[in-house]
């Protein structure tokens, strides 16, 4: 497998950068955003969240796709005041010492509760500080958007990608890291995409989904009982 650089120590080193858009994607997504309505749109002025967590060691990878926008998280300043951790999580420095996976801080949760109350069972069997540094999420695409579209095929070969942007295939080789130490992955929605981008997850023997697309909470129910077992047990070792 070939190793690729992390691209993202550019942006994190540009002491001149304008917006958080890494510099060979600028164009393509100025032009994606020219084409999709206003939902689609990758909002350019917020830190990019292309993975959380300790993602070289964890022994269980979340798989998602993409990080959202919200207008009231935007509005109570939650992008802003977050910057500076996206800055060392993409540097791969811990913001929170001894919580890799910060959106479990007390301070963040305050702000964003959303992956605390997704992983609240786990928690309750494993407890926060082993969730937080056991679980890792890496997303499919990187940037903020209030509904995901994929970026166009022709978009991509006219600005000479392959199928993909170099952010993404980046964490296509963070999960393949993740599949050859036999880490436990779970993908709670968007299989099909994952599926297309890394065709070997289909015969990947250690991976879970969640039943519900809506609710992706990482309950008992939800994972069904042989799963939880298993993903509780990765995560207290």
């Amino acid at each position: 497998m070939t190793n690729l650089l992390n691209p993202w120590l550019k942006l994190a080193n540009d002491q001149i950068r304008q917006g958080y858009i890494l510099k060979e994607e600028q164009s393509i997504i100025a032009k994606f955003n020219a084409k999709v309505g206003e939902e689609y749109k990758i909002h350019t002025s917020i830190f990019p969240a292309p993975f959380m967590g300790n993602v070289h060691t964890a022994p269980v990878l979340i798989l998602v796709l993409n990080p959202g926008y919200d207008e009231k998280e935007e509005k109570t300043g939650y992008y802003r005041n977050y910057e500076s951790w996206w800055l060392k999580q993409i540097q791969y420095i811990s913001p929170i010492e001894n919580s890799p996976l910060f959106c479990l801080d007390d301070e963040y949760i305050k702000q964003s509760p959303y992956w605390k109350q997704k992983l609240q069972p786990l928690i309750n069997k494993a407890g926060v500080e082993k969730v937080a540094k056991n679980i890792a999420k890496v997303q499919f695409f990187p940037y903020h958007s209030k509904k995901f579209k994929p970026i166009y095929k022709k978009l991509l070969k006219e600005e000479y990608f392959s199928s993909y942007l170099p952010s993404q295939e980046y964490n296509f080789q963070l999960v393949r890291s993740a599949m050859e130490r036999d880490a436990l992955i779970i993908i709670p929605r968007s299989k099909k995409f994952w599926y297309e981008a890394i065709p070997e997850l289909r015969n990947y023997p250690n991976i879970h989904f969640t039943k519900s697309y809506g609710n992706i909470i990482f309950s008992e129910n939800n994972l069904g009982a042989s799963s939880f077992r298993i993903i509780v047990d990765k995560v207290n070792k």
